[in-house]
């Protein structure tokens, strides 16, 4: 059994801004505005290796957050950041409202066909992040078959039940259409 602390997504870093060693942080929603600085947080490379940060400075900019790590204090030093997952133990983040769920808690999940209620024998392998909107990786529960990419909209994907860990999928067939 692993120790290791269930570490769950909550924002992309980008590009430094101004000169005094602020980054910018991509989120989906106020998860930074939570936590009052300083606090401590993983960060995670494209290649899945992680280190630990403190930030010290949280502040809203538009669209984005603007962060101040600790030990950081020009564009130059911060940079070595920028394309990094910022990452939070899950007992630490906020309780998603109803209606709204992290999206590592949908890996994992039985596709069904929103129509029948019939099982697709598809599971959630993945939520791949897209600038426009997270998509769905499902693969065949057996192993056997290709893998389907689905957007995660309301159009293409309905309720969710993590108790019966199943997803609905509508119009599931022009997702499988050669």
């Amino acid at each position: 059994m692993s120790t290791k602390p269930s570490l769950v997504k909550v924002g992309v870093i980008g590009s430094s801004h101004g000169i005094k060693g602020f980054i910018k942080v991509f989120t989906e929603g106020d998860t930074l505005l939570s936590a009052k600085p300083p606090f401590t947080c993983t960060v995670e490379d494209a290649s899945g290796n992680q280190s630990t940060i403190q930030i010290d400075e949280v502040k809203p900019n538009g669209s984005h957050f603007l962060v101040k790590l600790k030990g950081f204090e020009t564009p130059e030093t911060v940079i070595k950041y920028r394309g990094f997952s910022l990452l939070w133990k899950r007992e630490d983040l906020p309780k998603p409202t109803d209606g709204e769920i992290y999206t590592e808690d949908l890996v994992g999940l039985v596709a069904i066909s929103k129509e029948t209620s019939q099982s697709l024998h598809y599971i959630v392998t993945q939520v791949i992040d897209n600038p426009a909107h997270p998509i769905l990786e499902l693969k065949p529960k057996n192993g056997e078959g290709e893998t389907v990419l689905i957007p995660f909209l309301n159009r293409f994907v309905g309720d969710w039940n993590l108790e019966s860990k199943t997803l609905e999928i509508i119009g599931w067939e022009q997702w499988i259409e050669v």
